[in-house]
């Protein structure tokens, strides 16, 4: 986690989805071999929504919804 955000945005994801009832998964991607096997480009941050990548921005909540409810 080199980014302090990063915590804060997982913990938000998380809530959210609890709160929604939002099957939710976490993946780190900590070493190099994993980052390598992502299908796209890792920054510190993706998104995937059923399978597909969504974007390397962080997180809120108006943004999380908005990916949740165009699938």
């Amino acid at each position: 986690m080199q980014c302090p955000y990063i915590y804060q945005n997982l913990e938000m994801v998380k809530k959210y989805c609890d709160i929604n009832e939002i099957p939710v998964c976490v993946i780190p991607v900590d070493t190099l071999q994993k980052a390598k096997e992502l299908p796209c480009v890792f920054n510190n941050w993706g998104v995937f929504y059923k399978g597909k990548f969504q974007t390397v921005n962080l997180l809120d909540e108006a943004s999380l919804a908005r990916i949740l409810k165009k699938q």
